[in-house]
């Protein structure tokens, strides 16, 4: 005998979208021995951040050269968010703007003193920074709120923590922490990750299931797993696995049964969107192997 049951957001439990609980309508519900479950097919949003608080990845201090021998330091906190290296360094240059850390040239184009590119010859990124100057170049002018001057020309330098508030912000860029370049640097600076960076801490999906028994597995939950492949951020995660992918039923009577989605460390995901659509297949007494 085989069912189906569906989840979806009426089933969310929680507040994090991580975690859909199923009642059995009639109360109890008895799993004999041998009984098996799959996903049949999935969909969900694709509404976790890459840089957020609850990562640690949030954080990092930008010291601009203003006085002969001083910087001024601003601790910048990014909004939680799903960034791109290249949607990061938007953010950085908007808030050179709203600090006043930025000159304008003859063409009216912005011009900014330190900027993180996407370097893909390297699988990594790069952090510039160029030297601010100790008056105004011809033919730019300054915005209102430009912050000033140094009397020795100098770059900025970027500074990411070792440990404490933010400092995962390394590993998402693949630098370890330091400062880049070093205060006082005289010459335009260029440097590429010195490890290997996580873009986004959730790259695949494991399913976890209350019911599920799996003795071969650990944990011995594990319902089933799938990458995130080319799904763009806000769209639909679709997957239907192209084999059947049985897996052992604890047998016994349940009242309910909790699904969790997890990251490929098993560790709960932060969603922001609890409209899925997961289906699942059960099937009772799943047939035995023949001896030879």
């Amino acid at each position: 005998m085989s069912f189906t049951l569906v989840l979806n957001s009426a089933n969310a439990y929680g507040s994090q979208n991580n975690t859909f609980k199923y009642d059995f309508i009639q109360g109890n519900f008895n799993i004999p021995p041998d009984s098996e479950v799959m996903v049949a097919n999935a969909q969900i949003p694709y509404s976790f951040y890459n840089i957020t608080s609850a990562y640690n990845n949030n954080a990092f201090t930008l010291s601009f050269p203003t006085a002969s021998a001083t910087y001024t330091t601003f601790n910048i906190t990014i909004p939680d968010g799903f960034y791109t290296t290249t949607s990061l360094n938007y953010y950085i240059q908007q808030y050179c703007i709203s600090n006043g850390l930025y000159l304008i040239n003859s063409t009216g184009q912005n011009v900014y003193y330190v900027s993180i590119q996407y370097n893909s010859y390297q699988y990594g990124n790069q952090i510039l920074a160029f030297l601010v100057p100790t008056s105004l170049p011809a033919g730019h002018t300054a915005p209102s709120n430009w912050i000033g001057y140094p009397t020795v020309s100098r770059t900025p330098y970027i500074t990411i923590a070792s440990s404490g508030a933010g400092s995962k912000i390394g590993t998402f860029l693949g630098f370890s922490g330091g400062t880049y370049p070093v205060a006082g640097t005289t010459a335009s600076y260029s440097k590429n990750s010195d490890i290997t960076p996580v873009g986004s801490t959730v790259n695949s999906l494991i399913l976890r299931c209350s019911l599920v028994n799996n003795k071969v597995g650990s944990p011995m939950d594990i319902l089933d797993s799938f990458a995130i492949a080319n799904t763009n951020f806000g769209a639909n995660i679709n997957y239907a696995p192209s084999v059947n992918k049985w897996v052992k039923l604890s047998s016994g009577s349940f009242s309910n049964f909790t699904l969790t989605l997890c990251d490929q460390n098993l560790n709960l995901i932060n969603s922001l969107d609890n409209n899925i659509l997961i289906t699942l297949l059960f099937r009772f007494g799943a047939p035995k192997l023949l001896k030879e």
